[in-house]
């Protein structure tokens, strides 16, 4: 068994959108041979829900409602992802503008989280071995977790990668993009139940001037040692 492998225990990983902790968690995930949770994507996928149902966003009972109606599957393997609604793929959907738009006030409804967390939690107890990624899994979701990091980044920075990501070039739209994350930062941060912010006791990483693969080797460091909280990186 190697070094890596060895590790158990939960690893949280959060951050605002755009820093990539999607990768980077997923990286992370594969070389400690553990199973790889994407919170966002679940959220995301309740987005899809409450748009097919055709509600009112600001309707947080009619947005409840679709999503606990809805049958919403993330898988936890770091090497095929699975994300679907009610047996529909929604792999791509889930990453699109309209989705974007909307997941800030969806996951924003108190019960739509309660909802969420509490499949969370099924889903890292059933793994001796997690990578879990997101907003708020520190702070509310995983507490008690073995180590928990805040991936953080630059806005601008934040906003090349996702341009990256989605094939943009044109300068102009990679401003919209920027002015996207900071809104959504802003929108985060401020919401009332679970707001974005690291954990007392998380490791906060800043990406800003490290490769994918700097962090990734950073945090199965941490891991491998599972010290360093409180630090700051």
């Amino acid at each position: 068994m190697t070094e890596e492998s060895s590790f158990r225990g939960q690893i949280t990983l959060d951050g605002p959108s755009g820093t990539g902790k999607s990768s980077v968690a997923r990286d992370v995930a594969r070389k400690l041979g553990a199973a790889y949770l994407d919170t966002g994507a679940m959220y995301r996928a309740a987005t899809v829900a409450a748009l097919d149902a055709g509600v009112s966003l600001e309707d947080k009972v009619a947005v409840t409602r679709a999503v606990s109606e809805a049958t919403i599957r993330v898988g936890t393997n770091a090497r095929r992802e699975l994300v679907t609604v009610d047996g529909v793929d929604v792999r791509e959907r889930i990453r699109g503008a309209e989705v974007t738009r909307a997941v800030s006030p969806v996951s924003a409804v108190p019960a739509v989280r309660r909802l969420l967390v509490a499949r969370q939690r099924e889903l890292v107890a059933e793994a001796d071995a997690v990578v879990v990624e997101g907003r708020d899994i520190g702070t509310v979701v995983l507490p008690e977790a073995t180590l928990k990091i805040y991936l953080t980044a630059a806005p601008e920075v934040r906003a090349q990668r996702r341009a990256g990501q989605l094939g943009v070039t044109a300068p102009e739209k990679i401003a919209a993009l920027a002015a996207d994350l900071r809104r959504r930062d802003e929108h985060d941060s401020r919401r009332a139940d679970s707001p974005l912010r690291p954990a007392d006791d998380a490791v906060v990483v800043d990406s800003t001037d490290l490769t994918r693969a700097a962090v990734v080797d950073r945090i199965v460091d941490l891991a491998r040692s599972a010290v360093g909280a409180g630090e700051r990186s």
